[in-house]
């Protein structure tokens, strides 16, 4: 899916995105942001209906910011075309990328209809964030076509996106989704080996289970945890990362660092017992109103835009980081 010009992308078959909740709407939007032309299907007309009004909102919000392929807003949201049935969604898409629950046997049957309707040659890849890619590619009848692409919420902003590799995934697939998303500005990473957990969700639930512990027994209170988060590792990390800070602190420093305290640090092998109580009490979080923190007299709308809005700022962070994209010099030729 290399780079075309935008008369030849809205003519072009489109890539779909099975499942219309909140990552398969937001990778809509990342999507037509980013210049592609998307199917967004759902069976539920309610779901899609919801997610249509989000998308236009959405959309409105990150065309302001600047970002994007055009600053007209009205021919952003027109490239997201909604489906409520499976053959128009993926009849002739190269690419569809699957965003329902994160319940195997429900993916399974989903692959199974993907595969009667798509073409032989697409490619399908799963938003999954803890599944085996390897297991769930052996519900189809063609696993090399199978990939992971393992988006982070809120999946429009978020730059990086995990490309996994299953077992018997081929390089050829891998490329096709790595070029899709560079082709709507996103900066893929590749996974080359399927582990639970890929590479960020690893790394982000060893922090979790300790800020936890933290909290449980008492150390410091929610707020301050967060803000110690914030405002020190947690600041530094869109510019350095965790093993290029190693280098500029010094190695011989990190590691001993590590030798003092990776025998103080939480081992737990379940949840933390305060993060159990809390889901057992109903208390999940912004969508029931109260979790680690009180949200009911909140506007969400409000603090979801705010969120936004700090995250595309760290977004021009990362991406000054990381430098202009390399431009291919096409006055040399292929060797």
């Amino acid at each position: 899916m290399d780079d075309q010009p935008s008369e030849d992308r809205e003519a072009a078959p489109r890539p779909a995105i099975i499942g219309a909740g909140t990552m398969g709407r937001n990778i809509a939007v990342a999507s037509a942001v980013g210049g592609q032309p998307i199917t967004l299907f759902d069976v539920d007309e309610d779901a899609l209906a919801d997610a249509e009004n989000e998308i236009r909102s959405t959309v409105g919000t990150v065309i302001d910011r600047g970002v994007g392929d055009t600053t007209d807003v009205s021919a952003v949201r027109d490239r997201v075309t909604y489906a409520t049935e499976l053959p128009a969604a993926v009849g002739d898409a190269p690419l569809t990328i699957e965003a329902v629950t994160e319940d195997r046997e429900v993916k399974a049957a989903v692959y199974e209809e993907i595969e009667r309707e798509a073409p032989t040659t697409a490619t399908i890849a799963t938003n999954t964030s803890s599944l085996s890619i390897t297991e769930l590619a052996s519900s189809l009848s063609h696993p090399e076509r199978f990939c992971g692409m393992h988006w982070f919420h809120p999946a429009h902003i978020v730059p990086v996106v995990e490309v996994v590799y299953g077992d018997r995934t081929t390089d050829e697939t891998v490329d096709t989704a790595t070029a899709f998303l560079e082709s709507i500005g996103k900066d893929p990473v590749v996974v080359e080996r399927d582990i639970p957990g890929f590479i960020a969700n690893r790394i982000q639930s060893a922090m979790a289970r300790e800020a936890w512990a933290l909290l449980e027994s008492g150390v410091a209170s929610a707020e301050d945890i967060d803000r110690a988060v914030k405002g020190t590792f947690g600041f530094r990390l869109p510019t350095l990362g965790v093993l290029e800070k190693g280098d500029h602190s010094g190695l011989d420093i990190h590691h001993k660092v590590l030798t003092e305290l990776l025998e103080e640090i939480d081992r737990q092998r379940e949840p933390a017992s305060v993060l159990s109580e809390l889901v057992e009490e109903g208390r999940h979080g912004v969508k029931t109103d109260r979790g680690v923190y009180d949200w009911s007299d909140a506007d969400i709308e409000r603090v979801t835009a705010e969120r936004d809005q700090r995250l595309l700022d760290q977004l021009e962070v990362y991406r000054a980081a990381r430098g202009p994209p390399e431009v291919p010099d096409e006055s040399e030729p292929d060797p």
